[in-house]
C-alpha cells in the first residue's frame, strides 16, 4: 500500500512538472507576439547618463512628479535631464527586526517615501528630496516607546507599525496618534508564532498575510474577525511562503507570493471571499504594479509579463526591445506605473527600461530586418503601393516587400528592377529637374538643384528664381503656398505676392538641412531632414496673420538615427506615412496623432550664487545680501516623454516686463539674474511640449534680495532720528548763539556806556583836583615848617592819592597789565585791589597811621616777599603746564596744601587756585599785546582749551581775548 502511495506521488510530481512545462511554453508562444510588438519598446537610463548603478531595486515617483530610482548603493533622482544623489549613513536607518525581505516603498500623505529592505527602513522626504535622519523619532512623536519589528502602509496611507512587543499598532488621521490594533499578531494564525508578510485594507476591511500562508480579515470598526482562509485551498505548499506582496484594486486583491518552487499571482475577491489564480511561473515573481487601466505588469526573473485588467490577456516578454533595435534579455528586478502613464523597468544589471505609448510615435524599421549582406550603408529612396496594400521599398540594394500588418518580420527581397525614371532638364544642358507639381490650373512648379521655376503645361518657363543653397525637396499646400526645402532651411514662397520667408532650427524646425516634405489631409506639413521630423501646423493669428507652429520628433520617438533621404517621403491609400532614410524607414498610422500627455508642473532642480552650486531651500524661497544679487535657477517639466521637445515659459515678477520663452536642448531650464536691486522677487515658470497649448501651471520661486543696513527700516528710522534731533540741536544752538549775541551787544552797549562815563567822571574829577594841587604847590614854597605846612602836605598828598585814584577809574583799574610792560610788576599783581581798598578804608579811619605807615617802607617784610617771589616763579616755569595742580605747586613751595592755602590768602587775598589762574590771565594778556591768537595763548599759558581761556579771561577782565586784543589794536 505505502508502495502504491509512494508511485502515485511520483507520478503526480511528473505530471505536475509537465504540466509546468507546457505552461511555460504556452506562455513562450503567447508573449514571442507581444515581444515583438512595436509598442513595447524601450529607451535606457543607465549609468552613462548619470544613474549611480545599473543593478536597479526599486522604483517610485515622489509627490513633486520626480522619480526616486534605488540602486544597490543609494537612491537616486532622477527629473528627465539629470540626476541628483542621495547618501545614507546611521544616521538615516531605522532597525526592523522581522523584514527580511527586498526593497518596498510607500508613500504617505505628506509626500514623505519609506523604504525598507533586509531589516532596514529609511526615509526621504518628497518634498526636499533629502534623506530624513533618525527616522524613529517620528515613531516617539506618535507614542510609540518600542522598537519595531516591521512597518506597513495601506492604500488609505494610514501607518501599521508591529513593534516588539507583538501589538500591531494604527496610525491614522490627522492626528498621528499610535493605538493599539491586535495583540500578540504572530499567534493569531495557529497559536504559534508566524511572520506577518504584508497587509493591506479594502472597505472598512483589515486584511493580514502571513507566511504560513494564512489571511485573516478584521473588521476595522469593530476589530473583530470576519474570515480566516488559505493560500493552501488554491497552491501547493512550495509557491508561498518565501516572499508576499500585496497590491489593493477595486474591490479585491492582488497577491504576490513566491515559494521554493516558484512565484505565483493571486486575485483575492473581498466580496466573495475567494481566491482565483491568475499566474504562476516555476521562477520568481519579483514586482507588480498596475497602469491607470488597470492591467498588471509583473517583473520577473526573465522578463515582463502583461496582464489585461479582465486578466484574461496575458503576453510574456522574455526580450525587451529598445527604441535603437537593441534587445535586452535580462531579469526584471522592479516595475511601477508613473502618474503620466510611463513604463518604468528596473533591471538586474541594464539600469532602467522607460516606456510610453506617446513616445514610440513611429515605428522604425531598421537595417537588421533587411537581409542584405555586408556593412555598407543601405538608403531607403522610395516607395510603392500594391493593390493589396503591401510596400514596396526602393533602396540602393534592390526592392523589397515591406508587410505593415507584420512590423516585425524580416523584409522580402523581391526580384523587381528598380526602373530607372530619365531626368528632365529645364533647359538643354541645365540642372536636370528634381520635382515638380501643379500650381493652379495652368501651371507647373518645380525644383532644380540650383534653384525654383514656374511653367506652364506647354512648357515655357515663365519665371525662375535661383537659389544660393542647394534644393531638396518642394511641396504645393492647400492653400497655394510653395514650400522649398533646402539644405539651409524651409522656404515660402507665396506665388501671389512673390513675398519669401526662410524657417530655420531658430524658428522651431528640428535641423536646418531639408530632405523632404508632404502634407496630410489635415493640412499639416511633415518635414524630414537630416536629423529628425518636424511638424508644421499652419493656424491663423489673431492680427490677421499666420502663425507657424512647430512640433519636432528624434530617436527619443523613433526616429532613425541617420538622416533621412532627399524627396524618399510616400502616403499611403489609408494616410499612413512613410519616410525612407540611411539604414532604415519611418512609419507612421493614419491618425498622424501627435499629441502627448503635458508636463508636470516644472520643479525647480538647482540653485547657483555666483556659479556656485547651493542646496535648494525647502521653503521654496530664498533670502540673500544686497551683494549676493547674482544667481542661476535650473528647472525641470520632468518630460520624461521627450525632454528636447520642452518649452519654458517664465517670468521674474517685479524685473521682467512680461514672460520670456525659452526651449532648451536637454529639456532642463536655465536662466541667470545679475545686478538686482535690493527687493522681494517671485519666479514663475510654466511648461508645455512645442506646438501644444500653455498648461497655465506655475512653479514658483521666491527670491529675496536684503537691503544693506543703510538702506533698512530701521536704518530710516534711524535717519529721522537724527535729523529730528539734528534739527533740535541746531535750533537750541541757533537760540544760544541769538542770546549770547544778544548778552554781548548788550554788554558791549554797557561797556562802551561804563566808558563814556568813566571818561565824564575822570574829566570831572580831574579839573577839581588839579585846581586844588596847583595852589598847593604855590602855598607850600612859601609856608615855613610848621604844622599848617604839614596839614598843607597831607592834603596834597590825598589829593594826590585822588588825582591816581582818577586816573587808575580812567583806564580801568580791571584791565590787564598794559603792553609795554616787560615782566609782571610784582606790587601791581598783588596789593592793587587789595592795598587800595585796605588803605582807603584806613585812611578814612586813621589817616595819620597811614601816612606813618607810608613813611615806615612797604606792606610786606623781606620774608613774605621772598614767598611770594618764590611762588610766583614757580607758577610761571610752569604757565604752558596745563597739569600743574595745588598739589604740585605745594610739594614745589616745601609746604603742606593747608599751609600754602592760610600765607597766600593772609598776603594777597587770593586762594592756590585763583593766584595760578590770576598769573596765567596776566601773562595770556600780554601775549595777546604781542599779537599771539587765543589758542596759541592757550597752549602757551596752560589752558586746556581756547573756549575756556575766553571764560576764565572774561571773569576775570570783564572782556573776551579777542575783545581785549582789538581795544588794544584801537588804542
Amino acid at each position: 500500500m505505502k508502495t502504491v502511495e509512494r508511485r502515485l506521488k511520483e507520478c503526480m510530481k511528473y505530471l505536475f512538472f509537465i504540466i509546468r512545462i507546457l505552461f511555460a511554453c504556452v506562455g513562450l508562444m503567447a508573449g514571442k507576439a507581444f515581444a515583438e510588438s512595436p509598442f513595447v519598446v524601450f529607451s535606457p537610463v543607465d549609468a552613462t547618463q548619470g544613474l549611480s548603478g545599473n543593478q536597479v531595486r526599486n522604483i517610485t515617483q515622489l509627490q513633486d512628479g520626480r522619480m526616486m530610482i534605488t540602486t544597490a548603493g543609494q537612491f537616486n533622482l532622477y527629473d528627465g535631464t539629470g540626476f541628483d544623489y542621495l547618501h545614507y549613513d546611521a544616521r538615516h536607518i531605522c532597525r526592523l527586526s522581522d523584514y527580511a525581505g527586498f526593497h518596498h516603498s510607500y508613500t504617505d500623505a505628506a509626500g514623505r517615501v519609506w523604504m525598507k529592505n533586509q531589516q532596514v527602513l529609511m526615509v526621504v522626504d518628497g518634498r526636499t528630496g533629502q534623506m530624513l535622519e533618525h527616522p524613529d523619532s517620528l515613531f516617539g512623536k506618535w507614542g510609540i516607546r518600542e522598537p519595531l519589528k516591521d512597518f506597513f502602509m495601506d492604500t488609505e496611507k494610514n501607518f501599521w507599525l508591529l513593534t516588539e512587543s507583538d501589538c500591531l499598532m494604527r496610525v491614522a488621521g490627522q492626528a498621528l496618534q499610535a493605538e493599539p490594533f491586535l495583540l500578540h499578531v504572530s499567534a493569531l494564525t495557529c497559536g504559534q508564532k508566524d511572520v506577518l508578510y504584508d497587509l493591506e485594507v479594502v472597505d472598512d476591511h483589515l486584511y493580514l498575510f502571513y507566511r504560513s500562508g494564512i489571511l485573516l480579515c478584521y473588521d476595522l470598526h469593530t476589530r473583530d474577525e470576519v474570515c480566516r482562509r488559505s493560500l493552501g485551498e488554491v497552491l501547493s505548499e512550495g509557491w508561498y511562503g518565501n516572499t508576499s506582496y500585496m497590491l489593493a484594486s477595486a474591490g479585491g486583491l492582488y497577491q504576490l507570493c513566491n515559494g521554493v518552487h516558484g512565484g505565483a499571482l493571486l486575485y483575492y475577491d473581498c466580496r466573495r471571499q475567494m481566491w482565483t489564480e491568475v499566474l504562476h511561473a516555476d521562477y520568481w515573481l519579483n514586482y507588480i504594479a498596475l497602469d491607470c487601466e488597470g492591467n498588471i505588469w509583473l517583473s520577473c526573473r526573465e522578463g515582463l509579463w502583461f496582464i489585461g485588467a479582465d486578466l484574461q490577456e496575458k503576453h510574456y516578454i522574455p526580450v525587451l526591445k529598445l527604441v535603437d533595435g537593441r534587445r535586452i534579455e535580462t531579469e526584471v528586478s522592479t516595475v511601477y506605473n508613473d502618474a503620466q502613464g510611463g513604463l518604468w523597468v528596473g533591471t538586474l544589471n541594464r539600469g532602467v527600461l522607460y516606456y510610453h505609448p506617446a513616445r514610440f510615435r513611429f515605428r522604425n524599421v531598421g537595417r537588421t530586418l533587411f537581409p542584405v549582406p555586408g556593412d555598407e550603408a543601405l538608403q531607403v529612396t522610395g516607395f510603392h503601393e500594391t493593390d493589396n496594400r503591401q510596400i514596396l521599398v526602393e533602396t540602393t540594394e534592390g526592392m523589397f516587400r515591406y508587410d505593415p500588418a507584420d512590423a516585425v518580420s524580416p523584409l522580402k527581397k523581391m526580384d523587381i528592377p528598380i526602373l530607372k525614371k530619365e531626368l528632365e532638364s529645364l533647359v538643354q544642358g541645365g540642372p536636370a529637374i528634381l520635382q515638380e507639381m501643379p500650381l493652379g490650373k495652368d501651371s507647373l512648379v518645380g525644383i532644380t538643384i540650383e534653384g525654383l521655376f514656374v511653367r506652364n503645361r506647354q512648357g515655357r518657363v515663365l519665371s525662375y528664381i535661383p537659389s544660393l543653397h542647394p534644393c531638396n525637396a518642394l511641396c504645393v499646400d492647400g492653400r497655394g503656398d510653395v514650400w522649398i526645402g533646402q539644405e539651409d532651411g524651409l522656404v515660402l514662397w507665396n506665388p501671389s505676392t512673390g513675398r519669401r520667408r526662410t524657417f530655420y532650427t531658430t524658428d522651431g524646425l528640428v535641423n536646418n538641412a531639408v530632405q523632404s516634405i508632404i502634407e496630410t489631409s489635415d493640412s499639416t506639413l511633415w518635414v524630414s531632414t537630416a536629423n529628425g521630423l518636424s511638424c508644421l501646423t499652419v493656424r491663423p493669428a489673431d492680427d490677421g496673420t499666420w502663425r507657424y507652429v512647430f512640433v519636432n520628433f528624434n530617436q527619443d520617438d523613433g526616429i532613425i538615427g541617420n538622416e533621412f533621404c532627399p524627396r524618399s517621403v510616400f502616403r499611403t491609400s489609408d494616410g499612413t506615412l512613410y519616410w525612407g532614410g540611411i539604414n532604415g524607414f519611418n512609419v507612421m498610422g493614419a491618425s498622424h496623432s501627435v499629441a502627448a500627455p503635458s508636463p508636470f508642473v516644472p520643479v525647480f532642480v538647482g540653485f547657483s550664487l555666483f556659479g556656485q552650486k547651493h542646496p535648494l531651500p525647502s521653503s521654496g524661497e530664498v533670502a540673500l545680501a544686497y551683494d549676493q544679487n547674482f544667481f542661476s535657477l535650473e528647472f525641470s517639466a520632468l518630460n520624461y516623454v521627450n525632454p528636447t521637445q520642452t518649452h519654458y515659459r517664465y517670468i521674474l515678477v517685479g524685473i521682467d516686463a512680461e514672460e520670456q520663452e525659452m526651449c532648451s536642448s536637454d529639456g532642463r531650464g536655465y536662466v541667470t539674474y545679475t545686478d538686482l536691486p535690493p527687493g522681494s522677487y517671485r519666479f514663475k515658470v510654466q511648461a508645455t511640449r512645442g506646438g501644444e497649448p500653455w498648461t497655465g501651471r506655475y512653479a514658483e520661486f521666491g527670491v529675496i534680495i536684503r537691503p544693506p543696513f543703510w538702506r533698512t527700516p530701521y536704518a530710516y528710522g534711524l535717519y529721522v532720528c537724527l535729523g529730528v534731533g539734528l534739527t533740535w540741536l541746531l535750533a537750541v544752538s541757533y537760540a544760544r548763539r541769538k542770546r549770547r549775541s544778544l548778552v554781548r551787544e548788550q554788554k558791549e552797549k554797557l561797556d562802551e556806556m561804563k566808558g563814556v562815563f568813566l571818561k565824564n567822571i575822570h574829566s570831572e574829577l580831574q579839573e577839581p583836583v588839579d585846581r586844588i594841587l596847583s595852589p598847593l604847590d604855590s602855598v607850600l614854597v612859601s609856608l615855613g615848617e610848621g604844622e599848617v605846612r604839614q596839614q598843607l602836605q597831607g592834603v596834597k598828598q590825598e589829593a594826590e592819592e585822588m588825582k591816581k585814584l582818577i586816573d587808575q577809574l580812567a583806564e580801568g583799574v580791571l584791565l590787564p597789565l598794559p603792553a609795554d610792560e616787560k615782566s609782571i610788576d610784582l606790587e601791581s599783581l598783588l596789593m592793587d585791589m587789595r592795598h587800595l581798598l585796605v588803605l582807603q578804608e584806613e585812611r578814612k579811619l586813621h589817616p595819620r597811621a597811614v601816612q606813618s605807615q607810608k613813611e615806615a617802607g612797604p606792606l610786606l617784610t623781606t620774608a613774605d616777599e621772598a614767598f611770594v617771589r618764590k611762588a610766583l616763579q614757580c607758577v610761571e616755569s610752569n604757565l604752558d603746564n596745563p597739569g600743574y595742580s595745588v598739589e604740585a605747586w605745594s610739594r614745589d613751595m616745601g609746604m603742606d596744601r593747608t599751609g600754602l592755602y592760610r600765607k597766600l590768602t593772609s598776603l594777597v587775598g587770593k586762594t592756590p587756585t585763583g593766584f595760578i589762574r590770576s598769573v596765567r590771565l596776566k601773562q595770556a594778556a600780554c601775549l595777546l599785546d604781542k599779537g599771539y591768537t587765543v589758542a596759541e595763548v592757550a597752549d602757551m599759558v596752560g589752558f586746556s582749551t581756547s573756549s575756556y581761556l575766553s571764560k576764565c579771561f572774561q571773569e576775570e577782565f570783564g572782556v573776551r581775548p579777542s575783545q581785549y586784543a582789538q581795544r588794544k589794536e584801537k588804542h
